[in-house]
């Protein structure tokens, strides 16, 4: 059954209505909007949220916004614009590399890089001094003392009649990023450790009766310790015969690569590949065609050796038997004394001596990234092609 609505009931609701309206006129207007739409989005004419042309069904929260009596609704401010990021010289790569026409031998390049594209284009070749030229490191030039056999990877030298020190060079760690691949066209970086140096292989026990200058049996010299190592070295050392430089990385590029090798004076090399590794050796990470990229090292061999040396005199002691003379003295007696002194002896053999074709040797043994000890280091190269597809 329906309630019939009187008319006093509704003059209550008009009345109130009236006063309602009063009360905003006179404190102020108070406007309710839709909030702003979040970037990219906009609100159709039916009030639907459009993002990026597509209709998303999501209620878009209210708020309240005080607009006090006379002013204007407020505005929302624009957007800032986001400009390009120019080309410039943000990045400056100090890489000296070996040029013939330098009068110092290697020249610094600078590049121009873009902050967003990293891509980066070589833009001056400054003066060889600004690379700086590294002062030679002082060294002992002093030939083996002992019979020695030489290869491309070891030395040994024969003490006395049956002691031998042997010393073989160390494989280098070489690392490279991005590690395990590379991608064709962008640059790969390939680093090397510091200079290694090799601790030192001595004999052990000792060699007694054998004199280290003669090389040969002598019963006034004991304790003889005969030690050898390899030392790595980089350009300018030795400057007798300088190495060329710290690892020089022959590419193992296609024929239109460039370069197909760097003799690199610092620890760390870039290199970018045009082409990927496809149909090489499949030695790499996860047996994946791989670049056999060789890295030579260059290495000088160290010696030294201490020992003691007797050394023997006589003088005359008095004693009570008139039988005994010493220097023409009755009464006396000779007696020996013997003095072991210390010695020693050190140097940097020339290997051009024992048939190498330079003072120094030079090595491709590394270690690479995976704990392998090979003659190259296997670096694989894809190539990343975009599909395009129908929408």
């Amino acid at each position: 059954m329906t309630t019939p609505i009187k008319s006093s009931h509704v003059l209550v609701i008009l009345g109130s209505m009236l006063l309602l309206l009063c009360l905003l006129c006179f404190f102020g207007a108070t406007l309710i909007r839709a909030d702003d739409p979040p970037p990219g989005c906009r609100i159709d004419p039916s009030g639907s949220l459009v993002c990026q042309g597509t209709a998303v069904a999501t209620a878009v929260p209210t708020r309240v916004i005080t607009v006090p009596p006379g002013t204007s609704r407020p505005t929302q401010p624009p957007l800032p614009t986001r400009t390009p990021t120019p080309w410039g010289l943000y990045t400056l790569w100090k890489y000296c590399a070996v040029d013939a026409s330098s009068p110092t031998g290697f020249i610094n390049l600078r590049y121009s890089c873009n902050q967003i594209t990293k891509q980066c284009t070589l833009v001056q070749v400054v003066n060889a001094s600004n690379c700086g030229t590294p002062t030679p490191t002082t060294i002992k030039v002093n030939p083996l003392p002992c019979p020695a056999g030489f290869t491309q990877t070891g030395v040994w030298c024969l003490i006395g009649w049956t002691r031998r020190a042997e010393a073989r060079i160390p494989p280098v760690p070489i690392t490279y990023k991005p590690y395990p691949r590379g991608i064709v066209t962008d640059k790969m970086e390939f680093t090397a450790p510091g200079l290694i140096v090799q601790a030192w292989a001595c004999t052990s026990p000792q060699v007694d009766n054998w004199n280290p200058r003669t090389w040969g049996y002598d019963e006034d010299y004991r304790n003889l310790y005969f030690c050898i190592r390899w030392r790595q070295i980089t350009w300018p050392n030795p400057s007798p015969d300088p190495a060329p430089a710290w690892i020089r990385y022959v590419w193992d590029e296609r024929a239109w690569g460039q370069p197909q090798e760097d003799a690199s004076r610092q620890q760390t090399t870039e290199h970018a590949y045009v082409t990927s590794s496809a149909q090489k050796p499949g030695n790499g990470v996860g047996n994946l065609p791989a670049y056999q990229v060789q890295a030579h090292s260059y290495w000088v061999i160290d010696w030294r050796m201490t020992w003691e040396h007797a050394f023997r005199w006589t003088d005359c002691r008095r004693t009570r038997d008139n039988n005994d003379w010493c220097d023409g003295q009755q009464g006396y007696e000779t007696v020996q004394h013997v003095e072991w002194r210390a010695e020693s002896d050190d140097g940097t053999a020339d290997l051009r001596n024992y048939g190498a074709p330079h003072f120094y040797a030079d090595s491709t043994l590394i270690q690479i990234p995976d704990g392998r000890v090979m003659n190259v280091l296997p670096v694989p190269v894809i190539e990343v092609q975009g599909v395009i597809g129908n929408p």
